[in-house]
């Protein structure tokens, strides 16, 4: 599953997923899902949701490659981003792609329960009847580590409960707070009241 532009919360269906992950570009981020998806022939169905990202229309490049595949000069046919070319997979692992995967047209949709429904309607499939196909990405890719992110169904768990165990140390830290401010203000009364004492006693003393 491929959320472009947004970062959806996937824990609830992370068990239903091979792999989910942004994608904010029109040709390397494209590149990336692709390579991880031939190299997986039981990945049969794409879904495509989340916000577009303007400009780039990664969306819709993605659409587009699937419909027509690429052109001699490598360029996304029919795809209207700024830079729709596909430099570092050949046309036959774009052609196994188109092949072994049915896209799930959910661009600019964000709301789990329509994308929950649209994983409930992809019908089981067989593996694709052919070898894992293992892309070795150019260098300009793999350095292009922080436009897109693919999490696998470990990395996406391992996400959820680091965002959980955050959460906790933050109100830890406020329970903190609120204990110190209660001894804090225990130890001003306390000390309030001895000199209260000493300064009474003083006084009687005298009188």
């Amino acid at each position: 599953m491929v959320t472009l532009g947004s970062s959806i919360d996937v824990s609830g269906v992370i068990d239903r997923i091979a792999i989910s992950g942004t994608m904010k570009t029109e040709n390397i981020g494209i590149e990336k899902v692709i390579a991880n998806i031939i190299s997986n022939p039981n990945i049969r169905y794409l879904i495509i949701c989340g916000a577009e990202v303007h400009g780039h229309l990664a969306g819709d490049a993605f659409l587009a490659i699937h419909r027509s595949g690429i052109d001699e000069k490598n360029r996304i046919i029919g795809a209207s981003g700024a830079i729709p070319f596909i430099s570092n997979l050949s046309s036959k692992e774009v052609e196994r792609f188109r092949e072994q995967v049915e896209i799930i047209d959910l661009v600019n949709v964000e709301d789990m329960g329509q994308i929950k429904q649209a994983i409930d309607a992809c019908a089981p499939k067989e593996p694709f009847p052919a070898e894992p196909m293992v892309v070795a990405l150019g260098k300009a890719a793999q350095a292009d580590e922080g436009s897109d992110t693919i999490l696998t169904p470990e990395a996406v768990s391992i996400e959820s409960r680091l965002r959980i165990l955050e959460q906790e140390m933050k109100d830890l830290g406020k329970l903190n707070k609120f204990m110190s401010g209660i001894v804090s203000g225990i130890w001003q009364g306390l000390t309030s009241g001895f000199v209260a004492t000493l300064l009474i006693f003083a006084i009687r003393r005298f009188l």
